[in-house]
């Protein structure tokens, strides 16, 4: 997965690109949108203290074909109202699947090649995304990006097989995790390295930590997550165009929803 800030990007460049009308609807439900831009990594940090059911929805869902989540989704359009906070969850989400299937392929053989964790290299996209659009990657607070209120919990919920209180759950972990490996600087970054090497977790977590030391090993890496960057945002609009379609006029989705995340 592309990391928080990456994803939240991702959506606010694609969606200048979307038709007039689904510009309309994500701009009238912007935290609908937002928190559907990181797709199932929602349910990753549910009490992540311990694996549970919840982490293991999350992942099972990243792994299987999109076609039948956005088949759902059609119907809960549908039931919802294409001018709701559903739709703007939907379209969210749909950016998130865009990103992560142009990504993590090439992700895949970048640790591979360099024998670099995952959310490392992810990591250091983060930093350089964030760079990128004028701002410091250690002071930037990421939590900010998780809304958790009430109206934004219920629209998410009829597109999964979950219910209110694990949704509310989710959010709130999620944006507690941000907050937790916020290191705006160095020696709360050594702290938190320091801990998951104590507790055996570095390996699997370190990434979550946004590194002050640029890895040079990720600088190929980054320039090719970059590009692959720049080139999912047609494809994204492209894709939610054909999703509309679908709900206005019965269409068929396009056979890219075929793909799964990975």
């Amino acid at each position: 997965m592309p990391a928080i800030f990456a994803h939240e990007l991702f959506g606010r460049k694609a969606a200048k690109h979307f038709p007039e009308a689904l510009q309309s609807i994500v701009q009238t439900y912007p935290k609908p949108f937002r928190i559907g831009l990181q797709g199932p990594d929602l349910f990753f940090f549910y009490k992540p203290y311990k694996g549970n059911d919840v982490i293991r929805y999350g992942n099972r869902l990243h792994n299987l074909p999109a076609r039948a989540f956005f088949q759902h989704g059609i119907a809960v359009v549908h039931e919802k109202g294409r001018e709701s906070q559903e739709y703007a969850y939907l379209l969210g989400f749909l950016c998130h699947f865009v990103l992560d299937s142009f990504c993590h392929p090439y992700v895949a053989q970048a640790m591979a090649d360099t024998g670099i964790a995952h959310l490392e290299i992810e990591e250091e996209l983060e930093k350089a995304l964030i760079r990128q659009s004028g701002r410091d990657p250690f002071t930037f607070r990421l939590d900010r990006l998780v809304p958790t209120d009430e109206a934004t919990a219920r629209s998410i919920v009829p597109f999964y097989e979950t219910d209110l209180p694990t949704v509310r759950t989710s959010l709130r972990w999620l944006r507690l995790v941000k907050r937790l490996f916020y290191a705006p600087r160095l020696p709360k970054e050594t702290f938190l390295k320091a801990v998951m090497k104590a507790v055996g977790k570095y390996d699997s977590m370190g990434g979550l930590v946004l590194h002050h030391q640029d890895n040079p090993k990720c600088s190929e890496s980054t320039d090719k997550l970059l590009s692959l960057f720049r080139h999912a945002i047609p494809e994204a609009v492209r894709l939610a165009e054909n999703l509309d379609g679908c709900i206005l006029d019965g269409g068929v989705l396009d056979p890219r929803f075929d793909r799964t995340f990975e």
